[in-house]
């Protein structure tokens, strides 16, 4: 029988207690900071688990319900980008892994059910969510991860990164000067 050590639990709690992005959408557009966003990383045995939220407009300079074909494109070509492991997040040290789970998600809510739908659309608030569930062959060998977000969405400030895994907890502030999480203590 297997044993479950420390960090599973903690990462099998951290998966389940995160909210999927609707539920996501009802408890937190209301309040988010535009040029910031959060990343929240878990690292155990051989998985490793993503989830990246910012403020739509961080991502397409907007977060109202799209107008036109233009702003559709641009929600469509953002979850492209999002939803590309490759372009979003580099591994330093060659863990070998293999994307098994992702999702880009455009989230957004509507105000108070008793605006006229004008009023609504404009205190709409929106976000985009990113998931990725990778399996690694060799975990051991990651060292760092570099997260070139702030490259590809220049209006994204700062990302408030978090990490669990198997040497700790890791809470650190990206910016574009800074954007490698070492995991090497």
């Amino acid at each position: 029988m297997k044993t479950i050590t420390p960090i599973t639990l903690l990462f099998v709690s951290l998966v389940v207690i995160l909210p999927s992005s609707q539920t996501l959408a009802s408890e937190t557009l209301a309040a988010h900071e535009h040029g910031s966003a959060h990343l929240d990383i878990a690292i155990d045995n051989n998985v490793i688990a993503f989830r990246f939220e910012s403020p739509a407009v961080n991502i397409v300079g907007f977060e109202y319900h799209p107008n036109d074909e233009e702003e559709k494109t641009l929600i469509s070509e953002a979850k492209n980008k999002l939803s590309n492991f490759e372009t979003s997040f580099e591994f330093q040290g060659e863990p070998n892994c293999t994307v098994v789970r992702s999702s880009a998600d455009w989230v957004s809510e509507h105000s108070a059910h008793d605006e006229t739908a004008s009023e609504a659309l404009e205190a709409e608030h929106a976000e985009f969510v990113v998931e990725f569930e990778l399996q690694c062959e060799q975990i051991s060998n990651l060292t760092a991860i570099n997260v070139p977000l702030l490259a590809l969405f220049p209006a994204i400030d700062e990302i408030d990164a978090q990490v669990i895994y198997i040497g700790g907890q890791i809470k650190q502030e990206l910016t574009s000067d800074n954007t490698l999480i070492n995991l090497i203590k």
